[in-house]
Formats: structure tokens, C-alpha cells, sequence
């Protein structure tokens, strides 16, 4: 089955200064109070179960570590869920925090006509285990095997299908931080891993791949973490 792909791009404009620690949560909670003004998608935001979308922090990146009062910041939300693209091009330009002020969204369409060679993370990739942090519980071949559940599971649900889970994903793994990357989430830190990932060329892999630039590709996008961007043939 294909998958459709869309991108809105939000500018919002800042009513106060963000430390850059805090930034992933205030941009979720602008993301989430959206959801929660309508009922549909209020029970949705609630459902346990995989959200089908993904989203970046703001841009361009502070180089000072304070995101300023009074600038003007893109976030990029990714989905695969058409009606709800059409909510958060709608909804999320009208919404505010005490943080931030929606201003205009853009949708873009991404097309998934190339080879897509690698993922990379762009926020810190996040893979659960039964330990803090993954390292002191899984194998590097475990954590992408994690990966590849992840995906697979969210591809079946969200397109009544069933992939082949025999067939290679991943053909290699590069991780860019030398130690885990911690980002403050409530009142703990999440740890996390940026990464680049070689894609097979089998035609399950190439699927799951691009399903990843909307849906993330690990846990917790919908909180910011595990998104993911391209690197086509």
C-alpha cells in the first residue's frame, strides 16, 4: 500500500524567552493544547496507541541557547494521517500558549519517488528498554531490531497490512554523539542517541523508511524526539 506524506510548516512567533532545554516541551505543548480544543481529537491525543506524526524543534536553532521573545521560529510537523494534516494546517496557526503564538502554516506533499539511501536523526532518537538507557540492557543488533518493530508495528496500524518481517531493514548504523544526548521531559531526562541509518534497497525497506519522515522512528516522536530526515539516491 502507498503511504501519503505531508508537511506543515508552522511559523510561530515568541511571547517569551525558551531555554533551549525546555524547548521540546513547550513546542509539544503548543502541539497538544491544538488537539485538545477539539473532542475527536482530544480522545485521540489521549488514546494509547501510535499518533502518526512526528515534529522538529524550532528553527533556525539558537546559537546562544535562548530563543528569543518577539522572533519568529518554524517547527516542522510531518504526518501520514491526512485529516490530520488538514486539522494541524488549520488549527495550529489559530492556537497560542504563554509561550508561543501561532502565525500561518504551509503544506507541502512529500513525494517518495527516489532510493532512499540513509535516516538521520535530526532530534535524539529515543528507544525504550527495560533499563534507563539502552546501552546497559540491549545489543547495537537489538536497538535496530527495536527500530524495525516500531515501524512495522505502525505501518500494520495504520494500514491494515501486515509486512513481511523477515526481510532486512537497516544495513548499518553510525550514532554522531560520543554519549547519550539528555533532553529534559517533565521532570526527568531522556536519553537519546543521534544517528545515521543505511537503508536496504528491498522494497519493505524502502516503505518503512519513508513511513519514518512521518510517524518517527523510534519512541516518543510525538513528544518531539526521534524525527527523522532523508537522504535520498
Amino acid at each position: 500500500m502507498g503511504i501519503d506524506l505531508w508537511q506543515i510548516e508552522l511559523k510561530v512567533f515568541l511571547l517569551r524567552d525558551i531555554d533551549y532545554k525546555d524547548v521540546m516541551i513547550k513546542v509539544a505543548a503548543f502541539i497538544d493544547t491544538t488537539l485538545k480544543k477539539n473532542e475527536k481529537w482530544k480522545e485521540f491525543h489521549k488514546a494509547k496507541r501510535y499518533k502518526g506524526y512526528s515534529f522538529n524543534s524550532l528553527y533556525p536553532i539558537s546559537r546562544n541557547g535562548v530563543y528569543k521573545k518577539g522572533r519568529v521560529y518554524t517547527v516542522q510537523i510531518r504526518t501520514v494521517i491526512e485529516e490530520l494534516k488538514d486539522f494541524f494546517s488549520n488549527e495550529l496557526q489559530e492556537n497560542s500558549t504563554e509561550e508561543m503564538k501561532g502565525l500561518v502554516t504551509k503544506v507541502i506533499k512529500i513525494k517518495n519517488g527516489k532510493i532512499l539511501d540513509k535516516l538521520i536523526s535530526v532530534t535524539p532518537l529515543i528507544i525504550k528498554s527495560d533499563k534507563p538507557y539502552w546501552r546497559e540492557d540491549l545489543t547495537i543488533e537489538e536497538f535496530l531490531e527495536r527500530i524495525r518493530i516500531i515501524l512495522t508495528k505502525q505501518y500494520n496500524e495504520f494500514y491494515n497490512d501486515k509486512i513481511d518481517e523477515e526481510i532486512q531493514i537497516f544495513t548499518g548504523i553510525r550514532f554522531k554523539n560520543k554519549c547519550p544526548i539528555a533532553t529534559k521531559y517533565k521532570s526527568i531526562l531522556i536519553l537519546g542517541e543521534k544517528v545515521e541509518l543505511d537503508i536496504a534497497k528491498n522494497e519493505t525497506a524502502q516503505k518503512l523508511a519513508f513511513l519514518s519522515l512521518g510517524t518517527g522512528a523510534g519512541h516518543m516522536a510525538a513528544r518531539g524526539f526521534s524525527f527523522m530526515n532523508p537522504r535520498w539516491i
